[in-house]
């Protein structure tokens, strides 16, 4: 009686969101632990939206589940979803603490506390998500998110795209990254040594039948530079272009090796003579994702200059361009390395656990270790995690994270963290 009663409430409360509400029924379908309630009066034409929903699904971790509520148009061919999911996590810091939410070793402090207890929410993402099929676009999906790391606890936009087969415009991950082999960490920022950033662009791609895709896009630029008085970073005149190739073996979605690429055109303000001025940057990744039965390994290497605010670790510490001590006026970029690897081992449907170690590296030249002696030179990355899924929704999981760095003038700092995580996927 009480599940009836339920369920009766629930088909109530989703028949007031449509306009039709005296013609529209709804049901309970259950795909591969993602329980979707629909409404529409063509049912049975819902399952290929619902398979739209699922194809697109993210596989980075962070990202929300495929949504469990869905409304449909009377044809059964658009759905708008609506989901998001919901976390509490409890960070401590021991022998140093590290001045961040997110476990950057170029944040561990030099000096100060020794110890820091942190609870926090702001991870917690809401979306809206259509999808459907039309005959100029093909299957395509069009997605916005947030989650709740704005300027006082506001919103923060994640996701505002549109994406079919070929091409994806608008604001999300950049193209120069790989989301699919990224380590599961309850740490959001993740390995120092893994690119990721987002940005707004315009990104064409195209998948062959034997498992080769490829791409190629223009980004908009986010700079992260040091200044002096002598140079300024000001308005961008030229879009980051990245480029990628990657090869599924045998079209499965466990294993595949990708190389990308990317320019970036970094323009700033020589005040010394008075000019604009810009420096060309550049960065190359391979990464690959390997699954062997319960298995799952992953990693990632990168390398370039001028690609700092690309890189977790670096991205906060201003080396996209920085003064070159030798010539007042002029910037120069810093060739920079990162690099992870991880590996995840699935015990059961309910229980896994990975490892991940990452590093980040900076290189001087022209002096600028002199001229900044404490600037961040190195970092390591350690984490070790174990997951258990209480319920298709739900998720508990406790990590330790381990992290060093070293500056220029050859001081190291370590710091500690244990994270605990429940999140609830709705």
């Amino acid at each position: 009686m009480n599940r009836l009663f339920l369920k009766a409430v629930l088909s109530v409360s989703l028949l007031s969101l449509t306009s039709q509400v005296s013609a529209q029924r709804w049901i309970d379908l259950r795909e591969e632990s993602t329980p979707v309630i629909y409404i529409s009066e063509t049912v049975n034409e819902a399952p290929d939206v619902v398979e739209i929903f699922q194809n697109s699904q993210s596989n980075y971790h962070h990202d929300p589940r495929a949504p469990r509520f869905i409304l449909l148009d009377q044809k059964g061919k658009w759905g708008l979803g609506i989901g998001g999911y919901l976390q509490t996590k409890i960070e401590y810091d021991f022998d140093k603490a590290v001045d961040n939410v997110d476990f950057l070793p170029s944040a561990i402090q030099r000096s100060g506390a020794s110890s820091q207890y942190r609870m926090d929410m702001t991870n917690s993402t809401l979306f809206l998500k259509l999808v459907g099929t039309s005959r100029i676009l093909g299957d395509f999906v069009v997605f916005t998110s947030a989650d709740w790391r704005g300027s006082g606890l506001g919103l923060r936009l994640l996701n505002a795209y549109l994406s079919t087969d070929y091409f994806t415009v608008g604001y999300t991950v950049g193209s120069f990254m790989d989301l699919a082999a990224v380590p599961v960490t309850i740490d959001y920022g993740g390995p120092c040594g893994m690119t990721f950033y987002r940005s707004t662009q315009a990104m064409f791609k195209y998948g062959f039948d034997f498992g080769l895709s490829m791409g190629i896009g223009v980004e908009a630029p986010d700079v992260n530079a040091t200044e002096n008085e002598n140079i300024s970073i000001g308005a961008q005149r030229a879009p980051n272009v990245p480029v990628f190739v990657q090869y599924t073996l045998n079209n499965q979605p466990g294993n595949h090796i990708r190389l990308a690429g990317i320019m970036r055109d970094i323009s700033y303000e020589d005040k010394v003579s008075g000019k604009d001025n810009d420096k060309v940057g550049w960065g190359a990744q391979a990464s690959m994702l390997a699954t062997i039965g319960d298995l799952k390994l992953m990693g990632q290497f990168t390398v370039g200059e001028g690609i700092g605010s690309l890189v977790n670790n670096i991205s906060n510490v201003g080396v996209d361009v920085v003064p070159d001590p030798e010539s007042p006026g002029r910037a120069m970029m810093l060739q920079s390395e990162a690099w992870y690897a991880s590996a995840l081992y699935n015990f059961t449907d309910k229980l896994f656990a990975s490892v991940t170690y990452s590093q980040t590296v900076l290189h001087s030249r022209d002096g600028y270790e002199d001229l900044y002696p404490k600037a961040y030179r190195k970092g390591q990355y350690l984490a070790a995690n174990l997951f258990y899924n209480v319920t298709d929704n739900m998720q508990i999981g406790i990590e330790y994270l381990h992290g060093w760095r070293m500056d220029f003038d050859q001081k190291t700092y370590n710091a500690n963290r244990v994270n605990l995580s429940a999140r609830y996927d709705f």
